[in-house]
């Protein structure tokens, strides 16, 4: 852990904005699997004191259980919290909402959380799972091209199969998040 380094994650539906302080740090990745990976080997590089992430309803829980497993130290701060922030410091327009976030754990410096032993094992054995299935996936699509139309139909019934599989893993893995000790 790299003390007095601060960072605010910015999770949206296509992008995930970091941003540490005080250096002034600032990175942007696409919110797929690659993008969320990229954003976790970046920050456990940095090894911040914290991350905060706003909390949203659910689509900051992936990239939560990623950066858990990871073993970085996360916080989730209310909207609310933010906002109030946000008026007090008198934040202007010009900043990224992660460097409102980055501002906010540098004075605010909201509770870490620990996540449980058991808790990481779980995120890790279903992240894993994750990526196993995406690679399977990606190799039955690339078949489709076959002009069998029996062997396009059971290739087109396993990606079904596969997609539902990941959508199923997807929510296990944002219960394990939402269960854990970081989002109370």
């Amino acid at each position: 852990m790299n003390a007095g380094v601060f960072v605010g994650l910015d999770i949206g539906r296509s992008s995930l904005q970091a941003a540490a302080r005080p250096a002034g740090q600032k990175w942007v990745a696409k919110a797929d699997d690659a993008g969320i990976c990229e954003i976790a080997n970046v920050l456990t590089s940095v090894q911040p004191e914290i991350i905060v992430i706003e909390a949203q309803g659910g689509i900051e829980l992936p990239v939560a259980g990623t950066l858990a497993t990871s073993g970085l130290p996360l916080a989730f701060v209310s909207r609310r919290n933010v906002r109030e922030f946000a008026h007090l410091v008198g934040a202007r327009g010009d900043r990224s909402h992660a460097e409102l976030l980055a501002h906010f754990a540098e004075l605010a410096r909201p509770e870490v959380r620990p996540i449980p032993n058991t808790v990481v094992e779980q995120l890790q054995a279903l992240k894993t799972r994750q990526r196993e299935l995406l690679n399977i996936l990606a190799l039955e699509r690339s078949r489709l091209n076959t002009r069998v139309t029996p062997v396009q139909r059971n290739i087109r019934s396993h990606v079904y199969f596969l997609e539902k599989n990941l959508a199923s893993l997807g929510e296990e893995i944002n219960q394990a998040v939402r269960s854990s000790s970081i989002w109370q």
